[in-house]
């Protein structure tokens, strides 16, 4: 049976994250004899780790009736990516199966063994972020400290990381702090020094989080920028949760952009 190819594809973006998505799809389908339910029932058996994620992910995206069964089989894999796809596939459907994968992924291989830059470090960081917003989605309370404790752990780690590639640290931060937003932890960046300008551009997404600017309005930077009442939203949280004044409040959503891509540059 084929499978819907629109999620067959996002399988193999998920799993090729970083490109060759046609040539990994050519592939498989020349190894596997297609792209069908039953070519990846068969790649999940015999297949390479990476075939078999993406087969956990392909069945799982595509609603394939065993998917679920699938994914709870395969949670306690010994190769990681295997244990992360299923443990997404099961998250993404709040099955509570998943929560000591996710949680656990929070911080796998932290400190890094390899760099996020390089390919399998690269991974490893895709795959935390992920986790991050699935459990944000989940919006329970009793995960904020797995979470809060990733953050503090990260931060530690791009203060001791090279200036130069501090950056590739912060788009996991900002999962964190967005997801900590989603779950109302408003606490949760008590107890950071921070720098003025991140301290303020970590209070603005928590406030998006908590009124879930990215799953009703898209992209943050540009909604914060154009989008009068996103900033009315985001303005009445950082009131009401931090005790922002006026010109504060002004300053936080007006400088976002700023403070976004200043430390992109100088971390």
């Amino acid at each position: 049976m084929d499978l819907n190819p629109e999620e067959v594809e996002r399988a193999f973006g998920t799993v090729y994250y970083g490109g060759q998505t046609e040539q990994a799809m050519e592939a498989f389908k020349e190894r596997w004899g297609g792209l069908t339910e039953e070519a990846f029932t068969t790649a999940l058996q015999k297949g390479t780790a990476e075939e078999k994620a993406l087969a956990l992910l392909a069945l799982s995206y595509s609603n394939a009736p065993q998917a679920q069964t699938l994914h709870s089989e395969h949670l306690e894999a010994s190769e990681p990516l295997e244990r992360w796809t299923s443990a997404s596939g099961l998250g993404e459907k709040k099955d509570e199966r998943a929560l000591p994968v996710l949680t656990a992924l929070l911080l796998e291989f932290l400190p890094p063994r390899m760099h996020s830059l390089e390919r399998e470090g690269g991974r490893c960081h895709f795959w935390r972020i992920k986790a991050a917003a699935l459990l944000g989605a989940w919006g329970r309370g009793d995960l904020a400290p797995a979470l809060r404790h990733a953050l503090e752990k990260v931060w530690r780690i791009e203060q001791a990381d090279q200036v130069e590639r501090r950056h590739v640290w912060q788009s996991y931060q900002d999962e964190l702090v967005y997801a900590l937003g989603r779950m109302e932890a408003f606490g949760a960046l008590t107890g950071f020094s921070l720098p003025r300008t991140r301290l303020q551009l970590w209070l603005v997404l928590l406030a998006c989080g908590s009124i879930q600017a990215r799953e009703h309005d898209g992209d943050l930077l540009t909604q914060l920028q154009v989008n009068q009442e996103v900033k009315r939203k985001v303005a009445r949280v950082l009131e009401q949760r931090f005790g922002l004044s006026k010109e504060e409040q002004h300053s936080a959503l007006e400088h976002y952009a700023d403070a976004y891509f200043h430390r992109l540059e100088w971390g």
